[in-house]
């Protein structure tokens, strides 16, 4: 993790990737924003949800935008994956909005992917040199009543020293960027389905 500036460019974003080509997960167990899991002691479990659509047609456009990153992308990261779509196993560059035009850049491992129905998203987990150690899912579902919800669950702990000593600044920034992520998601509900991604 260091500071750098909100936007940088691919090479660089794909440098910060390769660096933790041999690093492993900083928290254990895996799953334990999908609930495979119980969270470990000390770590904080966050789990926010909230109605962004109706009916099939949204569901597929958000599901869409949600394994192809631009969710994240839309709440405002710049995120450098591996592959444009979510898989399992990837590592993902992301650089975290953090006050005026400065960020924090991380890395994190795609840990599961679902794809079960009615049921679409993924989880990934923090590498070395990401602020927090823990896991964060993102899970799209079409329910029976064809609300489309996403739910979005952070289990996870402070790690690096600014947030260990700026706890509350820190939970209070997860929070807006889960409000961002929910406010992305309802906009491409609305949105026209990108052409590639149309039956």
């Amino acid at each position: 993790m260091h500071f750098t500036r909100r936007k940088v460019d691919g090479t660089a974003a794909r440098a910060l990737v390769e660096r933790t080509r041999n690093a492993q997960l900083t928290y254990a167990p895996v799953g334990i924003s999908l609930g495979w899991q119980p969270a470990p002691d000390g770590f904080r479990d966050v789990v926010t949800e909230r109605v962004v659509g109706q009916g099939e047609d949204e569901y597929r456009k958000i599901g869409y935008a949600l394994m192809h990153w631009e969710v994240n992308r839309r709440a405002g990261f710049q995120v450098q994956p591996q592959h444009n779509s979510v898989r399992t196993g990837e590592r993902v560059g992301l650089v975290l909005p953090l006050l005026g035009v400065m960020g924090v850049s991380a890395v994190c491992e795609v840990v599961a992917v679902v794809a079960e129905g009615d049921l679409t998203g993924f989880a990934y987990g923090s590498l070395p040199g990401h602020p927090m150690h823990g896991e964060e899912s993102f899970l799209l579902a079409h329910r029976p009543d064809d609300s489309v919800v996403l739910t979005v669950r952070a289990v996870s702990r402070p790690a690096a020293w600014f947030t260990k000593i700026g706890a509350p600044l820190a939970h209070a920034k997860q929070k807006a960027a889960t409000a961002d992520y929910l406010d992305a998601a309802a906009y491409f509900a609305k949105a026209p389905a990108p052409t590639h991604a149309q039956a």
